[in-house]
C-alpha cells in the first residue's frame, strides 16, 4: 500500500521536444503511463539535439538532475553513457529490452544504459507550389538555380553527411576516414542554402514561400503538412537515418529511478510503441508493433533492422565524430 501511495504522489520529469514530437509523447506514452500508474508525468520541453545546459551542469557536478528520464538524440545519449552519466538499465526488471530488434541496442558500453525506441528516416520536404510537375526525383534538385537561397538544412548539417558523401561520388564505407567527397558536396551546396535551423517556426517561412526545399526528419515534415501544402519524398539515391534514445541520468534518487525505468519499459511495450511511432512517423523497434502506414513503401525499410535504401552511418561513429564534423561544417558555412 505504501508503494502504491508513493507512486500516486510521484512526479516524473521527462525531457521532451515541442511540436509533433512532444504531443506524440504526451498522447501515446505519458498520458497512458499516468493512467496506468498514477504517476504524474511532467514534460520539460527542450529545443535542439544538444542536452540542456542545466542537465549537463548537474551531470558534471554530481548534483540531482533536473530531468528524470531523458529523451534525446542518440549522439548526446551515447556520449553521456561513455562518460558514465547514465544509470544502467535494469534488464531483470525490464524484460522488454530483450524482446527488441537489434537496432534498439547501441554498440559497446552504452548498450547497458541507453535504448533506442525507434528509427527516424530523413526525407526531402518540398513546397508543392514550387513543384507543380510533381515530387523531386533526385537529391541533385538541391543544386537547381530555381531554388537558390530557398533551401533549409539542420544546424551543423545534421543527418546529411552520408548523402553528401555518396552524391559527390564517395562511399559511405569510407566514413569517417576519407570524407573529402562530403565536404566537397557541402561547399557546392553552400550558396543554395537559406537557413540552418530546427523545425519549430519554419512553418511561417514555408507559408510565406521563402523556402522551397528542406532536408528534414520525417516527423517534422508530417507536422508541416497539418496546414501547409508540403509534400515529402525519398529521392532515387536513397536517404539517411538516425535514432533517438531513452535513458536515466545519474543522480536521480533511487525511488524516482525505479519509476523512470518503468516509464522507459512502458514506452517500449508493443502496443505503446505502435501508437507512439504512428503518431510520430518513425519505425518501431519492437517486432510486435505495427509499422506506420506512411512508412509502408518500397523506398523505405520494412523494419528497424532493415537498411534497404538507407545510407547508414553507425550511431557510434556519429557520436565519436560530432565535434570534428561540426567544426568542418562551420568552416564551410561560416
Amino acid at each position: 500500500m505504501r508503494a502504491a501511495s508513493d507512486a500516486r504522489d510521484a512526479v516524473l520529469r521527462v525531457q521532451t521536444w515541442g511540436g509533433r514530437w512532444g504531443s506524440a509523447l504526451r498522447g501515446a506514452v505519458s498520458r497512458p503511463f499516468e493512467r496506468a500508474t498514477g504517476v504524474r508525468v511532467q514534460h520539460e520541453q527542450h529545443v535542439g539535439l544538444a542536452l540542456a545546459p542545466s542537465l549537463l551542469d548537474a551531470l558534471h557536478t554530481g548534483r540531482r538532475p533536473p530531468i528524470d528520464v531523458v529523451w534525446s538524440n542518440s549522439v548526446p545519449a551515447l556520449n553521456a553513457a561513455l562518460a558514465g552519466h547514465c544509470v544502467p538499465l535494469d534488464r531483470a526488471r525490464m524484460p522488454v529490452l530483450d524482446a527488441l530488434r537489434g537496432r534498439a541496442r547501441p554498440d559497446g558500453a552504452p548498450a547497458r544504459s541507453v535504448v533506442h525506441p525507434y528509427v527516424v528516416y530523413y526525407v526531402l520536404g518540398y513546397h508543392e507550389d514550387a513543384f507543380p510537375e510533381g515530387e523531386p526525383r533526385s537529391w541533385h534538385i538541391l543544386f537547381d538555380e530555381r531554388h537558390r537561397g530557398r533551401i533549409a538544412l539542420y544546424p551543423h548539417g545534421n543527418g546529411l553527411h552520408a548523402l553528401a558523401q555518396t552524391l559527390q561520388g564517395g562511399r559511405v564505407e569510407d566514413i569517417p576516414a576519407d570524407m573529402e567527397a562530403c565536404w566537397s558536396f557541402l561547399r557546392r551546396l553552400r550558396p543554395q542554402v537559406a537557413e540552418l535551423e530546427y523545425s519549430i517556426g519554419m512553418e511561417e517561412r514555408l507559408r510565406a514561400r521563402h523556402l522551397d526545399l528542406c532536408f528534414r526528419a520525417l516527423p517534422n515534415v508530417l507536422a508541416f503538412q497539418s496546414d501547409l501544402p508540403v509534400g515529402w519524398c525519398v529521392p532515387a539515391e536513397g536517404t539517411a537515418d538516425t535514432t533517438d534514445a531513452l535513458w536515466v541520468p545519474r543522480g536521480v534518487p533511487d525511488t524516482v529511478r525505479d519509476v523512470a525505468m518503468r516509464y522507459i519499459a512502458f514506452a517500449l511495450r508493443p502496443d505503446v510503441q505502435q501508437d507512439w511511432c504512428r503518431q510520430l512517423g518513425v519505425m518501431p523497434v519492437h517486432p510486435a508493433a505495427g509499422v506506420p502506414e506512411m512508412l509502408r513503401r518500397p523506398d523505405l525499410p520494412a523494419h528497424a533492422d532493415d537498411f534497404h535504401g538507407i545510407l547508414h552511418i553507425p550511431e557510434s561513429v556519429k557520436a565519436a565524430q560530432q565535434p570534428e564534423w561540426e567544426e568542418r561544417f562551420a568552416e564551410i558555412f561560416g
